[in-house]
């Protein structure tokens, strides 16, 4: 059997991360980790080497394009999808030159997520 891809998600709404990890857990996908800031991203990352990292651009204490540096310098394979909202067209586009593998938009579409996920997970 093969080993299901392993997500970690970032996002400092709890109840988006509950939602979207039982929305993973339903689709496959394992959730090893879930972090409420950029810095926890960080640790969870180190911590679990996750398939894939589902982040958050807007946060407190490191935000999107920060945790994604911080990660891309810990990790230059780490796939990255950023979760963004409405508006942010431009931080979208310096997140994908900065390596990020994808972007999803919130409020999220479960079955586009778990298509952007498989398709980056590989």
């Amino acid at each position: 059997m093969t080993a299901r891809p392993t997500v970690l998600l970032c996002d400092d709404s709890r109840a988006l991360r509950m939602l979207t990890a039982r929305q993973l857990s339903e689709a496959g996908f394992e959730v090893v980790a879930e972090a409420g800031n950029g810095a926890e991203a960080v640790e969870g990352y180190r911590e679990h080497r996750p398939t894939v990292v589902l982040l958050d651009l807007v946060m407190p204490q490191m935000d999107g394009k920060q945790t994604l540096q911080a990660l891309l310098e810990y990790d230059a394979d780490a796939r990255v999808v950023i979760l963004s909202s409405l508006g942010a067209k431009k931080d979208i586009e310096d997140c994908l030159r900065m390596g990020a593998a994808s972007y999803l938009q919130k409020p999220i579409d479960p079955e586009a997520m778990v298509r952007v996920l498989r398709g980056v997970a590989g």
